[in-house]
C-alpha cells in the first residue's frame, strides 16, 4: 500500500477473502478439468492397455455427471457484465462440449474401442503362436 497516492489510501478496500462467484467459477472449470482428464485417461487406457479401462458407460456417466454440475455452476456466475459473460462462458463451453461427446461421436467412441480390444486379441493370439 505505499506505493498508492495519498487520496486514495482511505478509499482502499483490501478484499482477503475470495469472492463467491470466482470460486464458483473455479469449481465449474475443476468439474470440466476432471471430466476431461477422466475421458483422457479412459483413452490412454483404450490403447495401451484395453483390459484396464473401464467399460463405456461408467465413463460416459462419470463425465455427464461433472459436466451437468460443471455448466449449472458456470451458468450461476454468469452477471450482466461483460467481462464475466465471456469468463463464464469458459466452463459453460467446456462442460458442455464435455456432455456433448455421447452424442455427437457415440458410435466412433464405440468402434475405436472394438478396434483396440480386437487388436489386443490379435496381439495375445500372435503371442502365444
Amino acid at each position: 500500500m505505499g506505493g498508492m497516492a495519498r487520496p486514495l489510501r482511505p478509499q482502499y478496500v483490501d478484499r482477503t477473502q475470495v469472492r463467491r462467484r470466482h470460486r464458483t467459477w473455479m469449481r465449474a472449470m475443476v468439474l470440466a478439468t476432471g471430466g476431461w482428464g477422466t475421458w483422457w485417461l479412459w483413452v490412454a487406457l483404450t490403447k495401451w492397455a484395453p483390459g484396464l479401462a473401464p467399460p463405456l458407460v461408467v465413463v460416459y456417466a462419470l463425465t455427464c455427471g461433472m459436466a451437468t454440475v460443471g455448466a449449472a455452476l458456470a451458468f450461476f456466475t454468469i452477471r450482466a457484465r461483460k467481462a464475466w459473460i465471456l469468463l463464464a462462458a469458459v466452463p459453460f463451453l467446456a462442460n458442455l462440449s464435455l456432455a456433448s461427446i455421447p452424442l455427437l461421436f457415440g458410435d466412433e467412441v464405440r468402434a475405436w474401442q472394438q478396434e483396440a480390444v480386437d487388436r489386443q486379441a490379435a496381439n495375445e493370439v500372435d503371442d502365444a503362436g
